[in-house]
């Protein structure tokens, strides 16, 4: 820039985008001083170099300020967790729908996590319906990152924003009716930030595994009598027509 420029000869590029010609590059220093401008090299490889005349201070402003737009319009994009049962009810299906579309909409992706806890792991067909039907509801704004797969004791898929949901994630519209909606859901009683927070139910899980264990090593330590027998097997079957009921099994 200015008196940093070496080289004999520049060609010049004036203000408005005219091309000067070959000057020397102390005639065209002194054109830029007098019109109260810097002479800027930006193209250093050509023969000679081009040089433009310009104010430097408006034009690393202009520079600096669509950086900072450029940088503001940029979205982190963060994963955001929505928990499912697998007897979640209909009631809270809707909200957590709603929920995982709005976390889409801002440009964010949905993790689905559907937890199971006791005898529910012995129904994942189920279970993977409902995860289904889950996902057939966001498939409009998002597509499938990760498909349904167990991690542990929790059925997990990610569901990434499309091109068309991003693009749209800044428009002021899509953020007020966004705002609007989260609004009226803690109204009617839903927390969508509590959506993050994964169950603990480990220690259920855990206690009713014991208890099991615990009740068979009991059952095995003494030879059981006939009524006692009875007894086990009526709890057996009990147990799985309560487990059927639950998840509408015949």
């Amino acid at each position: 820039m200015n008196y940093q420029i070496r080289v004999p000869q520049v060609r010049v590029i004036m203000p408005d985008g005219t091309n000067k010609g070959i000057l020397d590059t102390r005639d065209a220093l002194e054109l830029a001083r007098s019109m109260h401008m810097d002479l800027i090299e930006v193209a250093p490889n050509a023969d000679p170099p081009v040089c433009r005349i310009l104010d430097y201070g408006r034009f690393a402003y202009e520079r600096e300020k669509k950086e900072r737009a450029a940088r503001k319009s940029q979205k982190l994009i963060e994963v955001k967790g929505v928990q499912l049962r697998p007897k979640t009810t209909e009631h809270d299906l809707a909200f957590k729908i709603r929920a995982a579309r709005r976390f889409l909409e801002s440009g964010d992706k949905v993790k689905i996590n559907m937890r199971f806890r006791g005898r529910e792991a012995m129904h994942q067909h189920v279970a993977l319906k409902l995860m289904d039907r889950f996902i057939q509801a966001l498939l409009d704004i998002g597509q499938v990152e990760v498909a349904p797969s167990m991690e542990g004791k929790m059925m997990v898929a990610v569901i990434a924003p499309t091109p068309a949901t991003l693009a749209a994630a800044h428009l002021k519209s899509t953020q007020q009716r966004i705002a609007a909606e989260r609004e009226a859901d803690r109204a009617a009683g839903y927390n969508e930030e509590e959506e993050n927070l994964v169950e603990d139910d480990e220690g259920d899980d855990v206690e009713e595994e014991e208890l099991a264990n615990h009740s068979a090593a009991a059952e095995q330590s003494k030879p059981m009598t006939k009524e006692q027998l009875r007894r086990l097997q009526n709890r057996q079957k009990l147990a799985q027509k309560r487990a059927n009921e639950q998840f509408g099994l015949p």
